[in-house]
């Protein structure tokens, strides 16, 4: 296993810091949390964006719960902005399961990717989000960016 530093946790969400690789890793826990608490987990991605600006993210919400069409909202108006405000640049996700978390998860990504400041792609596995957040720095090292 990869050494991993554990920078937040509760019932919902584990963020790690992979050293070796230099990236977050968020790990989502399939709780279904809505209003405060999701948001309180949601701001923590936001405070470790802002800790390490421009820093790569494996998230992993294959087990992710549903979420709330109230909370869908809040994160289109205001995690997104926030979160790619804080320095996010790059994301590969490995997408819920479940249909239904899948539905709602995808919503909440819609606007943010027309804008062109951040990217999102979708793996199938951890280890294939891993290799695509290691190729995107490749790529983006030799172009100097």
């Amino acid at each position: 296993m990869a050494p991993l530093t554990l920078v937040y946790q509760d019932d919902i969400l584990r963020i790690y810091w992979h050293e070796k690789h230099q990236y977050y890793l968020s790990d989502w826990q399939p709780v279904f949390r809505k209003g405060e608490e999701l948001r309180r987990a949601y701001q923590a991605c936001i405070d470790a964006a802002r800790a390490r600006p421009g820093a790569l993210w494996l998230v992993d919400a294959s087990k992710f719960a549903v979420i709330d069409p109230a909370d869908v909202k809040w994160m289109e108006t205001s995690f997104w902005p926030q979160f790619i405000g804080a320095g996010a640049v790059y994301e590969a996700a490995v997408p819920p399961q479940k249909e239904v978390a899948k539905m709602s998860a995808g919503r909440t990504v819609e606007k943010v990717l027309g804008n062109g400041s951040f990217e999102i792609s979708v793996h199938a596995t951890r280890a294939q989000a891993e290799a695509a957040l290691l190729e995107w720095r490749r790529k983006h090292a030799q172009r100097g960016d």
